[in-house]
């Protein structure tokens, strides 16, 4: 439901912007009032009547949905009825008290929408509702009456002022809206949990290029080199791909290593023209380490190379990929899997350990593929062997992932182990962008069928089996309820040394100078968000409301969240640890994490268009600073 009323009470936002200017338009002529006129402002009435009535319902997801939209629509409501009985009773409103009032009605008109999240649409409008005031003021001043070719005259005038006050309007928020052509991390404002303060900049303190962490040692040392090159990739049906992948293929070579090794991995560029970086999403790298054009290290260059080296901390399913322009990079088949077996695990050779990456080649709506298969794979696997499924969804959007024909548990979600999991008939999980799950079962003698809104794989003793299409559909997986409770570092009444509030909207607009829909947090962009602060050891409690009508994964990068309640309810299941966590529409999250690896950390949407749009903010530790720098500029351009 909440997606009908703030769709719908969107497109009455985007109503009325044409409606006030027609209403303006009309003023400006020759009658006084006019039927347009008169018409105009009765349809801005029921408008705001209705966008009243959209603000009462949201009231059912609390005030941080309804209040931006009632704060509003209330007084303009009024002003607006307001403004109808002076145009239908022009006796009693007649010179400047009309004119105040309709210019009241329609500059708050404009305001309500422009707190729908349709800003330049309604600075446009208001810049047509300027021009139109001025013509309304001019028309009352005292005259003779003007020969019909004047009147003719000053019609044309008119409509070329409010075309010039569009295009004007336009270009200046075409222009604002450009990103500066190098841009630091580390100036402009921040957040310290207790307020914003601009311009910001961290004097002295240690640079992120240090912070490479702990000697290795005498852990055991494993290398691999990727090498980012383009290849033409073949897909099952037949459909031929160039891609940009590593060592050739697509997904990348899957990286398996054991908790407490080092971990070191040579990354060459053989791309055409393009830097490149890897970033090792969900693993709690060093800062140096986290591959961050422009944040932790300069995109490498075509032809050059670096050195990832960091401690595998904790046993679990990652994925690595670039993060140089990456919403393109990605999509093109920059991405690969790692896999961290636990340090003492025996081997067991009868086991079947599968990871599953699901991608969308092309645009959001291209061809979704389980590996390069959008169709049905079939896997043989013995009877009674256990089998251990790694699922990863690499796409912005989240993907549903369903298996059935065996009892399932989902034992680990982003790399941490559930407590105590359920048996369950079936499992139906909704893995947000970014997000990893890990599921278990043991071979039954009949197919079990995995499927992620498309593709598919059929496992069963033999490898012939085609998907049970008639089995049931299982329930959505909850992670909030799933597993059993046990300890945690904090819950939801420990003691916060900072809090913050991250509020998800929607808008229409401009962003670096082109269209866009911008989902904006705290009502701004980057690099106009402001970076959250806080002190090694602080504990953290960071709440998502997410204000718009679109998921979005919100990542944050060198930490793990322990989420502690879903729209004011608490958590109860297992405790629910995360590095992705899928905010729907409609929905609030309040989730903590101790500050415990100092740098500077993106946290930004995984749905990476809308990073690539300006959802992203940086968490900063006090006194980190990076040299680096992004933007037009510079060979760093993150997403």
């Amino acid at each position: 439901m909440f997606l009908w009323v703030h769709y719908a009470d969107m497109v009455i936002a985007l109503v009325q912007l044409p409606v006030a200017v027609v209403a303006w338009w009309a003023a400006t002529g020759r009658r006084d009032p006019s039927r347009t006129s008169v018409a105009a402002f009765t349809v801005l009435l029921g408008t705001a009547v209705l966008r009243l009535a959209a603000g009462v319902v949201l009231l059912r997801w609390g005030w941080e949905f309804a209040g931006p939209r009632l704060v509003w629509v209330v007084p303009a409501l009024l002003v607006a009825a307001t403004t109808y009985l002076a145009w239908r009773r022009p006796g009693r409103w007649s010179g400047g008290a009309g004119a105040v009032a309709g210019a009241a009605g329609t500059v708050s008109v404009a305001a309500m929408a422009l707190l729908a999240g349709v800003g330049p649409a309604a600075a446009a409008g208001g810049a047509i509702i300027a021009a139109s005031m001025l013509g309304y003021a001019y028309r009352r001043l005292p005259r003779r009456p003007a020969p019909a070719r004047a009147g003719r005259w000053r019609a044309a005038v008119r409509a070329a002022a409010g075309v010039a006050s569009v295009a004007a309007a336009t270009v200046a928020l075409s222009t604002a809206s450009a990103l500066p052509a190098r841009s630091s991390m580390t100036g402009g404002a921040v957040d310290d949990g207790g307020g914003t303060a601009a311009g910001h900049r961290h004097p002295g303190g240690i640079s992120v290029t240090e912070l490479t962490g702990a000697d290795s040692g005498d852990a055991t040392v494993r290398r691999f080199t990727l090498t980012a090159q383009e290849a033409t990739v073949r897909l099952d049906s037949g459909a031929r791909v160039a891609a940009w992948t590593f060592d050739g293929v697509t997904p990348g070579p899957q990286l398996v290593v054991r908790h407490g090794d080092l971990v070191e991995v040579t990354l060459v560029n053989r791309l055409p023209g393009v830097g490149v970086t890897v970033h090792w999403h969900g693993v709690d790298v060093p800062n140096a380490m986290d591959g961050v054009a422009g944040v932790t290290q300069d995109a490498v260059a075509p032809g050059a190379s670096f050195v990832y080296r960091f401690r595998a901390s904790r046993a679990g399913t990652y994925w690595y990929h670039s993060h140089e322009m990456s919403s393109v990079q990605v999509r093109r088949g920059l991405f690969g899997a790692l896999v961290v077996l636990p340090r003492d695990a025996p081997a067991q050779q009868d086991a079947v350990d599968e990871t599953v990456l699901r991608h969308t080649w092309g645009d959001e709506d291209g061809v979704a593929t389980l590996g390069l298969a959008a169709g049905v794979q079939r896997r043989s696997v013995p009877v009674g062997r256990p089998v251990r499924l790694r699922l990863v969804n690499t796409d912005g959007k989240p993907a549903t992932f369903a298996v059935t024909g065996a009892p399932v548990r989902v034992v680990a979600i982003d790399g941490t182990d559930v407590h105590e999991p359920g048996v369950l008939p079936g499992a139906r999980i909704l893995v947000g962008g970014g997000a990893r799950y890990d599921v278990e079962f043991t071979m039954p003698d009949a197919p079990v069928t995995l499927r992620a809104d498309g593709p598919g794989i059929v496992y069963s003793p033999r490898g012939d089996a085609g998907p049970d299409r008639a089995a049931p559909e299982p329930a959505l997986l909850d992670p909030a309820r799933y597993g059993a409770r046990t300890a945690t570092p904090f819950a939801a009444d420990s003691r916060f040394d900072r809090r913050f509030v991250l509020r998800v909207d929607e808008r229409l607009g401009f962003y670096d100078g082109r269209p866009a829909v911008r989902y904006t947090l705290n009502g701004a962009s980057f690099p106009d968000v402001p970076m959250l602060m806080v002190a090694g050891g602080d504990l953290v409690e960071v709440t998502y409301v997410n204000r718009s009508g679109q998921h979005h994964p919100m990542h944050l990068h060198g930490h793990h969240m322990l989420v502690l309640s879903r729209d004011g309810r608490a958590t109860t299941g297992s405790p629910w640890w995360v590095d992705t966590l899928d905010v729907g529409p409609g929905e609030t999250y309040r989730v903590a994490f101790r500050a415990d690896n100092p740098g500077l950390w993106m946290d930004h949407c995984h749905d990476l268009e809308h990073a690539a749009n300006g959802m992203i903010l940086h968490l900063g530790y006090t006194g980190v600073t990076s040299p680096f720098l992004t933007g037009s500029g510079t060979p760093n351009h993150p997403e």
